[in-house]
């Protein structure tokens, strides 16, 4: 998006191994992004779905008006700015009346990858979250509940793979999806992205469709949802396609059947990372060595 013109600030979260070309995360709207998620007790990886009500509830509001005050300041002069959070789609009702407030038109781009890369992306940094079977709900969770809230607004899906392979096209496509102005990404800036900032190197798995249909690990759900995100993604259909939205409706169905096990998952998870941070009390801790101190 920066080689397109669009302002990301320059306030970033640093380079680290996870991504050694950086983040292009704003600093202060990815802390209050978190905090949104920390007030409503929602770790990284929860999967439980989050209820639009819970994100429009005034204990919130303090929170919608620090993120006004940050946009404000940061990107008050900016004709088109933008900023980058995974899980922005998982908060967007939180995110709307802001920008209402603040009268800016959203548009949203999705960076899309073969969940089976993820997933061995994810696995290099956090095995448990790494599992496919793991990767794949945190995936459902992000994108597919809100998804639909983005109709009526520009949005462009970008493939990884399409785009490492195509960087000049995906941009231009980009450019012309978003409706951004012409004279804002010079061809310099889009060369030097292509030729320079992009790493093949960097690219470490590459799967098909086939793949998806051999894996038995792989979320079903998860597999159609990313195969109709993809359609998007090379122009096999449009945002602009009721066909698209109706059949994008069964895997928000799909997911709501998930629900209960979900929101299961999370409690699990809970009590397990309570049970690990948690010392026994002294009397269980007796009780469970006097077998050992009676030898």
């Amino acid at each position: 998006m920066a080689a397109l013109g669009v302002d990301l600030g320059d306030n970033f979260k640093r380079a680290n191994r996870k991504n050694p070309t950086g983040f292009f995360e704003d600093a202060d709207l990815l802390a209050l992004s978190k905090a949104v998620r920390l007030h409503l007790g929602v770790r990284a990886d929860s999967v439980r779905l989050i209820q639009a009500d819970e994100l429009h509830h005034p204990s919130l509001r303090p929170l919608q008006e620090r993120a006004k005050a940050i946009i404000a300041k940061r990107f008050g002069n900016s004709p088109v700015w933008g900023f980058k959070y995974g899980r922005t789609l998982r908060i967007l009702p939180f995110w709307e009346p802001v920008l209402a407030d603040l009268a800016i038109e959203p548009s949203f781009v999705i960076a899309l990858r073969n969940p089976l890369s993820v997933a061995r992306s994810r696995a290099r940094l956090d095995p448990r979250r790494g599992l496919q079977e793991a990767s794949d709900l945190e995936w459902l969770v992000s994108i597919v509940p809100y998804l639909r809230r983005t109709q009526g607004y520009r949005l462009a899906v970008v493939d990884y793979d399409e785009l490492m392979d195509r960087p000049v096209e995906e941009l231009q496509r980009l450019t012309l999806q978003l409706d951004l102005p012409a004279d804002q990404a010079g061809p310099d800036q889009v060369r030097a992205y292509a030729e320079r900032f992009l790493d093949a190197g960097l690219r470490h798995t590459r799967f098909t469709l086939e793949d998806l249909d051999d894996s038995v690990a792989l979320n079903s759900v998860t597999r159609d949802g990313y195969r109709l995100l993809l359609e998007l993604a090379t122009g096999a259909s449009t945002s602009k396609s009721t066909d698209f939205w109706c059949r994008w409706q069964q895997i928000e169905s799909r997911l709501l059947d998930l629900a209960p096990l979900l929101t299961l998952i999370d409690r699990r998870e809970s009590e397990r990372r309570q049970a690990m941070f948690n010392p026994l009390g002294p009397l269980q801790a007796l009780s469970l060595l006097k077998p050992f101190l009676k030898r």
